[in-house]
């Protein structure tokens, strides 16, 4: 009896479990997996997701000050390095719930379902887990807010699909999957979705999201006034307050971009009713100021600083500012503004965007007033303050560098003109101005001091009264600060870069880098030589003395001063003066660099041409003869045609054509057309150019010199002359003449050293100096014996010289492709590479670059951990799929390790390389050498190919000149005319038989005999005693000429089927060969293959080996912590039980308790009243 309960038991749950199965699709099948789907795993996993996102939101620093964003999520990185982020647990969480609790399995067909159309509905469903949809969706969101956009977008793209029949789902994920196609910045995409919805219907649960939605996208794209009525709806249906206010705010902003300030103003009044955190609330206070529209401006200007009195805005000073000098700005008052705004830059406490943007307003004033000096350091400033995706970042970075190197040479020219002023002074004047900065040197720096003492002994008060660290930080340690909070290593953060350059700039300007860079004057003492070093102390000892008699007050003399360091010593800036003629002359010459300097970067980058002209003037003025004089004039004229300055320009023209006749430039504005040449030169130039170049393609060397030579008469500074002179040179090469070539080359690098063409041409004339041979043809026909990493005259150091390549298979690895530098069109190859990159590998990130080395460029892509990846992806671009049988045949592609690289740039051929390749990875990689045996070969045989064509073209004046046969006139014979018994008929040689001969044949220059063979001899017939020949004997004769005629023919022909058909064999022979080869590749890359296979089996199911094991040591764990819970369980079970059992026991006796009192009382009244009783009794 006992036994067969167990087996009801049994049998019970087992048909409990089978119910509980995603394989059957049952009423409580659904109900049993939806339920655990949403109180499971889903729960967590929303949890999850909901904690994750109010960190994100709280954790989001927000710049008021600008355009804020709709959605903090807008903020993150358009691409990131890696996937996941904050919200892995919610993916994983919905993963989990769709992988257990997913019920595709098809319900029970009633009968003549087809012909209802719920019950035909119900069968197309792919998903029968009425729950599982928000699962899905959970996952899209939590892919989206970890800004996995394209991974996000595909999630909603396959709920789209599987959720085909439910309407709100499907228009909920397509408005999910507009969000991510805009913030990746896909607008065509999000447009698209967003108007087929619009057009097909929204069902009215999804009107709210798709305003918000639409909103976005069209604030995303400047859209303000359309986005306008969108944003209102969604704000309304915004449930989050904080967000609903951050809204608002930005609805304002929108207001105030579209100049609707009353508007603005009345939003702005909202956000701060709404009682929003403080720093959105002040904000709102700001922008009011800004969009006041009444015409009592002073009472915003008391407001505004009435906020900067308030100790809670003390860190947000730099708004006020902004503020202020904004209103000032409005009534055109700039002296106020400027106040203001540099009030703005000194208050600020983060050097946020806050201060960039006071800074940016003060460069910009002072620009507008040219005073570029001061604008300099506003702009500089005010770029460490913003970032890269800043609206104006791209014109304040141009303006900034622009200002920087004309800062550079405007205060070089100032420190000259002021050291020269200071050198000329009596003594007594030049040691008083000295000593006066010494006093200034010091009182700055007992001023630094004071500060810095100040501020660390108000941190120490901070550190002792909060007794908080910062997270991650520990107490008494130092942390570098940074603008963006960080703590990662300085150079890493490009803002703290930034901050430390400008600095840098602000107190030295821009140096170079080299030793003693704060001197002008720099000298190196060395002690080498033990007299040399007696005669230096001994000189020493001297300066020293007159060193002590100067900070006494005498007036030695100071040309010669002993140097220092100190800059609170007088040496220290007697050192720096121009005492001596040649310093003098030095410091000039710094002088005229700076003017020129400064001339050329009003005109180029500036565009101030006004300052520009005055600033060349000045420059002739001071300096009549300088180096820049040329140039001076010229600029000068350009500028005054530009400015319809004639006057100007005639003068500037005749100064050039009086001291300058020879120069290009004299000749250039010599024309009458020079005007018109010179805006017509780029156009002409360039359409000239592309003729030339088709032209040198072509070989035609007579065109090109001839363009050449036009262009550079009439166009001497146009801009492609370089590259004109270039294909000047190359006609050489199609020319053979070396010489030529190499003069041409230098022609081209002595008058444009530094422009694009002439790197290519200094390597190609190195290499010509070098005795390399040249292959006569174009450019795409030269080779050279390219050997990395050599000097000018080809030599190596011994380093490089003692390198050799490294077998090591487990080091980093490249994959490098190899061509001469503009064979390949880069582009494409980026393209193709990159393209084939993604489709193949999803996780795997290769990083690609291009370098130049010579004449020979290299793509580089790196990233493989070692040689297998390598190697491997070798083998998969050249399998069927691949791209290496697409690329040019110009470019080699080499695995190599990244030290094998480097020794491969230094020195080293690739001939060496794949020696060394092959002979220690042959048995693993045997094609690589194959392949460039191969292709060796075939260059070889198209050099070949290409030496014969040239030798069968034989040069005109070298071929024998024949002359050709006189076409005798055709006349009436008699049979009586004879010929005269002496008279010799001449008969037509061999040799004067014009034979043509073939293409295949190697024509010679020399006249060679024929070979030895029977040639017909033809011999008049001996005529008959006193008679002539006759008609006949004239036609035979004739007759067996042409006999003997067509004979050489024939044996010509015969000569050149049998090379052709030598030819031909060899061309059989070459090609079975070349069949083996490739035979034998495919062999021995089948069995690698084949080993590789077995070896990824053996991984694979090692792999499975370890999942199994491990999935079986899980169970044991869940089984036993189920075990573990369960008698936990039923302990505490035991323990309610009990406390049930005295519980109970205790309100028993406490009843009983109740009934002995009840009894107790009612004995007690019923005495009492007897007792009452008696006492009336005993009355009466």
């Amino acid at each position: 009896m006992k036994k067969g309960f167990y087996y009801i038991v049994a049998l019970f749950a087992v048909s409990f479990l089978w119910s509980c199965s995603t394989k059957k699709n049952t009423r409580f099948n659904r109900f049993y997996h939806a339920l655990n789907s949403r109180f499971n795993i889903y729960y967590n996993g929303k949890t999850s997701f909901d904690e994750a996102l109010l960190s994100m939101q709280k954790g989001y620093k927000e710049n008021y000050s600008d355009m804020i964003l709709m959605y903090p999520i807008s903020a993150q990185p358009k691409e990131k390095a890696e996937t996941g982020g904050p919200f892995d647990r919610a993916i994983e969480k919905s993963n989990k719930a769709i992988k257990l609790h997913s019920i595709k399995t098809k319900p029970k067909k009633k009968a003549g379902w087809r012909n209802d159309p719920k019950q035909v509905k119900w069968q197309n469903q792919e998903e029968y887990n009425p729950f599982l949809k928000k699962c899905w969706m959970l996952m899209g969101e939590a892919q989206f807010y970890n800004a996995d956009f394209l991974q996000a977008s595909a999630t909603f793209s396959y709920i789209t699909r599987h959720y085909k029949e439910d309407e709100e789902l499907v228009a909920s994920a397509k408005l999910w999957q507009a969000r991510c196609y805009a913030e990746m910045g896909w607008n065509y995409e999000a447009e698209d979705i967003l108007g087929k919805l619009n057009i097909n219907g929204i069902p009215k649960k999804c009107l709210n999201q798709y305003a918000a939605v639409y909103a976005d996208y069209l604030i995303k794209n400047q859209q303000f006034e359309d986005a306008i009525p969108y944003m209102k709806t969604a704000i309304k249906a915004e449930k989050n307050r904080l967000q609903k206010s951050r809204m608002r705010y930005l609805l304002g902003q929108m207001y105030a971009s579209l100049e609707m300030d009353g508007m603005a103003y009345k939003t702005f009044a909202e956000v701060i009713r709404s009682n929003p955190p403080y720093e959105l609330e002040f904000a709102a206070r700001i922008r009011q100021t800004e969009v006041f529209s009444g015409s009592d401006y002073q009472k915003v200007v008391k407001r505004l600083e009435r906020m900067a009195k308030n100790q809670k805005n003390k860190d947000m000073l730099d708004q006020v500012y902004y503020a202020l000098g904004n209103v000032y700005m409005s009534r055109e008052d700039t002296v106020n503004a400027i106040k203001n705004y540099e009030l703005g830059v000194e208050k600020s406490t983060q050097n946020g965007l806050d201060k960039a943007l006071c800074q940016i307003r003060l460069g910009d004033l002072y620009f507008e007033k040219r005073d570029y000096v001061k604008a300099q350091p506003n702009f500089s400033g005010a770029l460490a303050g913003i970032q890269k995706e800043y609206k104006d970042y791209e014109r304040i970075s141009k303006l900034s560098a622009v200002l920087d190197e004309l800062v550079v040479h405007v205060e070089a020219v100032h420190l000259q003109d002021s050291l020269q002023t200071l050198a000329k002074m009596p003594e007594k004047e030049r040691l008083a101005v000295i000593d006066k900065i010494i006093e200034q040197v010091i009182e700055e720096e007992k001023k630094a001091q004071e500060e810095a003492e100040k501020e660390a002994f108000l941190a120490e008060q901070s550190a002792k009264g909060t007794g908080i660290n910062r997270p991650g930080t520990e107490a008494n340690t130092i942390t570098l600060p940074t603008a963006s909070g960080s703590t990662s290593f300085y150079f890493y953060n490009p803002q703290a870069v930034a901050q430390g350059k400008t600095q840098f700039q602000r107190k030295w300007g821009r140096r170079p880098l080299e030793d003693d860079w704060r001197r002008r004057k720099k000298t190196l003492t060395t002690f080498n030589d033990p007299n040399d070093m007696d005669e230096e102390t001994t000189q020493e000892g001297m300066e020293g003395e007159q060193s002590q008699d100067l900070a006494a007050g005498g007036e030695g003399d100071t040309s010669s001063v002993v140097g220092s360091d100190d800059p609170k010593s007088r040496e220290y800036y007697l050192q720096q003066l121009p005492m001596t003629p040649e310093d003098v002359d030095a410091s000039n010459v710094i002088i005229e660099d700076g003017l020129y300097n400064m001339a050329m970067i009003y005109k180029d980058k500036l565009e101030d041409l006004s300052l520009s002209i005055e600033a060349f003037q000045n420059l002739e003025k001071r300096f009549p003869d300088n180096s820049h004089l040329m140039e001076s004039y010229y600029q000068i004229y350009l500028m005054a045609l530009r400015l319809k300055d004639v006057g100007l320009a005639e003068e500037y023209k005749q100064k050039m054509m009086a001291k300058f006749p020879e120069s290009d430039y004299a000749v250039a504005i010599s024309d009458p057309n020079y005007e018109y040449n010179i805006r017509m030169m780029d156009v002409v130039q360039d359409s000239i150019y592309e003729q030339t170049y088709e032209r040198y393609l072509a070989e035609d060397t007579s065109t090109v010199r001839r363009n050449f030579r036009t262009v550079s008469e009439k166009y001497p500074l146009a801009k492609l002359l370089p590259k004109f002179m270039f294909l000047d040179a190359l006609t050489y090469v199609q020319a053979g003449d070396a010489e030529g070539f190499k003069q041409a080359l230098k022609a081209l690098l002595d008058k444009y050293p530094s422009e694009d063409v002439s790197e290519l041409a200094g390597e190609m004339l190195k290499g010509v100096l070098r005795g390399r041979q040249m292959v006569q043809g174009g450019v795409t026909g030269m080779t050279w014996n390219l050997r990395f990493g050599t000097g000018e005259d080809g030599s190596l150091s011994a380093a490089d010289s003692a390198r050799t390549f490294k077998a090591e298979p487990n080091v980093p690895y490249r994959m490098i492709m190899i061509y001469p530098t503009g064979l390949v069109d880069r582009n494409q190859l980026l393209f193709t590479v990159a393209a084939y990159n993604f489709a193949n590998f999803m996780v795997k990130q290769l990083d690609m670059s291009f370098e130049e080395s010579g004449i020979a460029s290299i793509f580089v892509l790196s990233g493989f951990y070692n040689f297998d990846e390598a190697w491997h992806y070798y083998k998969m671009i050249y399998d069927k799929g691949g791209y290496a049988s697409n690329l040019d045949k110009a470019i080699d592609i080499l695995p190599i390790s990244e030290d094998n690289y480097e020794t491969l740039m230094h020195g080293k051929t690739l001939d060496e390389y794949i020696a060394f390749f092959d002979e220690h990875f042959h048995d693993q990689a045997p094609e690589l050498a194959a392949r460039w045996a191969a292709r060796k070969e075939a260059q070889a045989e198209e050099a070949q190919k290409a030496e014969e064509i040239e030798t069968e073209k034989v040069p005109t004046d070298t071929v024998p000149e024949v002359k050709e046969a006189e076409v005798v006139p055709e006349t009436q014979v008699a049979p009586t005319d004879t010929l005269a018994t002496d008279t010799v008929i001449p008969v037509v040689s061999p040799d004067t038989l014009t034979v043509q001969p073939a293409d295949t044949l190697q024509p010679v220059l020399e006249e060679q005999p024929l070979p030895e063979r029977e040639e017909p001899v033809f011999t008049a017939p001996k005529p008959e005693k006193d008679k002539g020949l006759t008609l006949e004997d004239i036609e035979e004769i004739r007759r067996l000429q042409a006999e003997a005629e067509e004979m050489q023919k024939e044996e010509a022909r015969r000569v050149f089927e049998a090379e052709q058909e030598a030819e031909q064999v060899e061309l059989e022979l070459n090609a079975k060969i070349r069949a083996e080869i490739e035979a034998q590749q495919q062999a021995e890359e089948a069995k690698l293959l084949k080993a590789k296979e077995e070896r990824e089996r053996q991984l694979e199911a090692d792999r499975k080996a370890k999942l199994k094991q491990a999935e079986a040591d899980r169970k044991a764990k869940l089984k036993a912590r189920e075990e573990l819970r369960k008698e936990k369980e039923r302990a505490y079970k035991e323990r309610l039980k009990q406390k049930e059992r005295e519980r109970k026991e205790k309100e028993r006796a406490y009843k009983q308790k109740l009934k002995e009192r009840e009894k107790a009382r009612k004995a007690e009244l019923k005495a009492r009243e007897e007792a009452r009783k008696n006492r009336e009794k005993t009355k009466e």
